[in-house]
C-alpha cells in the first residue's frame, strides 16, 4: 500500500469509527429507553419484512391472498428475505442498515482522499463531521432502504470524480449506476444523469450501457407490477406522491409554485437549495466551469439535485432528502478542491452543512431515541393482540407490525398495501362509508384504527367502539396517540372479544393504556 493509499483509507476509517460510535450510542439509548425491547422507530420497516415472507413463500404483498406493491423499493424486501419467519428476521434491517452505514462513510472518506484532501485539517473535519451534520446515523437508525440507496449514490460520485480526473470507469460507478435505482426509484435520476454525462464525455457507447443498466431493472420492476395488475409504480409511491388535501394544487403551475414556496419556507428544502445556490456559484465561476471536474459533476449534482427539489419528498423522520444532500456535498467538494481558490471554496460546502446540523442534530439527540419505545408500546401491543389473541383477520391503519409473522389476514385501510383502499379513500377522496365496504369485502369482524385518521362517516353505522389504546408516550413518528377498537361485525357477540382484550391488557408496558367504552375499565400498564 502506498502512502497515498494508506491517505485515503484513513479518511474512510475516522469516518466509519465516527459513524459507528454515534450510531452504537444513538441505538443503545433507544434500546434502555424501550425497557430492554429492540424496535424500529417506523412501522414502515415491518411492512417490507412482512413482503419478504410473501417472497419467501411465492407471492408478493402483506397477504398470502392479495398481490400488493406496499414496497418503495423494489430490491430491499428482497434483501429482506434470509431468516424469514424466524425471529432473526427482525433484525435484518439492522443488520443492512449497519452494513450500509459503514460502506456509505468509507466512500465518504473515500470521495475526500480522492477530491484532494488527504492532507491537512480540511479532509479531517469534513470526514469527521459530515456523517453527523448530514444525519447519516439517523438514517441507518431507521431501518430503511435509504441507507444502501445513500451509499449506491455515494458510490456514482466517487466513479464520477474518477472518470473526470482519468476517463476510466470504475466499479463504484457501474454498481452505483446499477443498485441506485433498484434501491429507490429518486436513484433514476442521479443514475440517468452520470450515463448522460459518460455518454457526452466521449465514451458514448459505455455510457448507453450504463444508461441501460439504470433503466432496465425499473422497467422490469414496472412490467412484474403490472403483470399482477398493480400499475406501474408501487402504490406508496402513488399514495406519497398525492398532494396533500389543503396544498390546493390543481395544475402544472400550482405545482411548480408550491414547490417553489417550499424551497424557501420549509426547513429540510431550504437545505438543497443552498447547496444547489452553492453549485450554482460554482459554474459561474470560469475557472471552476472549464476545469473537467466541473464541466462532469455539477450538472449531473445540479440536475439531481433539481429533480429531487421538484419531485422528492422531505422529512418525516430526516430520510428521504439525506441522499441528495450528501450526493451534492461530496460533488461540491470535489470540484471545490481545484482551481486558483481551492483553499477556501470548501468553506461554501460548510455553511448548507452547518444549518443541516442544527435541523437534524437535536432530533437525532432528543427525538429519535423515543420513537422505538412508542412503536412498542402502540404498534408492538396491536401486534401482540391481533397475532396472539385475536387471531382472526383485523383491519388497520399501519399494516407493517400487525402484518409481520401474522398467518391471518390483514386489511390494509389506507391503500399501501390494498389496491381497493388506495383507490377509494385517494382517487375517490373517501366517499361514505368507504372503510365499511373494505371490510364486508374481505369479511374482517374487528379493526383497530387511529380515532384521527377516519370520519365517522367512513365506518358503518353499526360499528361498535369497545375501547381506546392510549399511547401515553412521545409519539412523534405515529398516526396518533389514541387507537379504537371496533367490532365491525353487528351479528357478533362483544363478549368474546372484550375476553380477549381484557386477557392481552393484562401485560400492557408501561406507556400503554387501554379503556373499555361500555363499562369505562381502565386497564393500564405500570406508570412509566
Amino acid at each position: 500500500m502506498t502512502q497515498s493509499d494508506a491517505g485515503g483509507w484513513r479518511l474512510s476509517l475516522i469516518s466509519v469509527i465516527v459513524s459507528a460510535a454515534a450510531f452504537y450510542l444513538l441505538q443503545d439509548t433507544a434500546y434502555d429507553i424501550a425497557g430492554g425491547h429492540f424496535d424500529y422507530p417506523l412501522d414502515d420497516p415491518y411492512i417490507h419484512l412482512a413482503i419478504a415472507e410473501q417472497i419467501r413463500a411465492g407471492g408478493y404483498g402483506v397477504n398470502s391472498s392479495e398481490p400488493a406493491a406496499a414496497a418503495s423499493s423494489p430490491l430491499y424486501p428482497l434483501l429482506l428475505v434470509p431468516f424469514a419467519g424466524t425471529e432473526w428476521h427482525r433484525y435484518m434491517p439492522l443488520f443492512w442498515n449497519v452494513s450500509g452505514l459503514l460502506l456509505a462513510a468509507a466512500l465518504w472518506g473515500r470521495i475526500l482522499w480522492a477530491a484532494g484532501y488527504g492532507r491537512g485539517v480540511v479532509g479531517l473535519l469534513f470526514a469527521v463531521a459530515a456523517p453527523v451534520c448530514f444525519n447519516l446515523v439517523g438514517l441507518a437508525f431507521v431501518g430503511m432502504e435509504h441507507m444502501l440507496h445513500l451509499a449506491a449514490s455515494l458510490a456514482v460520485v466517487l466513479g464520477l470524480l474518477t472518470f473526470a480526473d482519468t476517463r476510466r470507469i470504475t466499479a463504484p460507478l457501474v454498481l452505483g449506476i446499477l443498485f441506485a435505482p433498484l434501491l429507490r426509484f429518486e436513484g433514476l435520476a442521479l443514475a440517468i444523469l452520470a450515463a448522460g454525462m459518460v455518454s457526452i464525455s466521449g465514451r458514448w457507447r459505455a455510457g448507453v450501457s450504463l444508461l441501460g443498466l439504470a433503466i432496465l431493472p425499473a422497467l422490469l420492476f414496472a412490467a412484474f407490477l403490472m403483470s399482477m395488475d398493480l400499475g406501474p409504480l408501487p402504490s406508496s409511491v402513488r399514495v406519497k406522491l398525492t398532494p396533500p388535501p389543503d396544498a390546493e394544487v390543481t395544475g402544472v403551475f400550482d405545482f411548480l409554485m408550491l414547490k417553489l414556496t417550499n424551497a424557501f419556507t420549509e426547513r429540510h428544502e431550504l437545505i438543497l437549495t443552498l447547496l444547489l445556490v452553492v453549485t450554482g456559484i460554482f459554474t459561474a465561476i470560469r475557472s471552476l466551469r472549464t476545469s473537467a471536474r466541473g464541466r462532469i459533476i455539477l450538472p449531473v449534482i445540479a440536475g439531481a439535485g433539481l429533480a429531487h427539489l421538484l419531485f422528492g419528498r422531505f422529512g418525516w423522520m430526516d430520510r428521504y432528502e439525506v441522499y441528495i444532500l450528501l450526493v451534492m456535498a461530496a460533488g461540491l467538494l470535489a470540484v471545490a478542491a481545484v482551481g486558483p481558490a481551492s483553499r477556501w471554496w470548501p468553506a461554501l460546502v460548510g455553511a448548507p452543512m452547518l444549518f443541516a446540523a442544527a435541523l437534524y442534530v437535536p432530533f437525532v439527540v432528543v427525538i429519535y431515541p423515543l420513537a422505538p419505545r412508542a412503536i412498542h408500546v402502540q404498534q408492538g401491543q396491536m401486534a401482540r393482540f391481533a397475532k396472539q389473541f385475536l387471531e382472526e383477520p383485523v383491519a388497520v391503519n399501519d399494516l407493517g407490525y400487525v402484518s409481520w409473522q401474522n398467518p391471518n389476514y390483514v386489511q390494509d385501510i389506507w391503500g399501501l398495501g390494498n389496491a381497493e383502499a388506495y383507490e377509494l379513500r385517494v382517487k375517490q377522496g373517501g366517499p361514505p362509508g368507504w372503510v365499511d365496504r373494505l371490510v364486508d369485502n374481505q369479511g374482517v369482524r374487528f379493526a383497530m384504527v387511529y380515532d384521527s385518521w377516519v370520519l365517522p362517516e367512513d365506518i358503518g353505522d353499526d360499528w361498535r367502539l369497545l375501547g381506546q389504546l392510549t399511547t401515553a408516550v412521545s409519539t412523534f413518528y405515529l398516526g396518533g396517540h389514541i387507537v379504537n377498537f371496533y367490532l365491525v361485525d353487528p351479528q357478533a357477540e362483544a363478549a368474546p372479544f372484550m375476553d380477549k382484550i381484557g386477557r392481552w391488557a393484562e401485560d400492557l408496558p408501561p406507556g400503554a393504556r387501554f379503556r373499555f367504552t361500555s363499562d369505562d375499565v381502565d386497564l393500564a400498564g405500570e406508570a412509566g
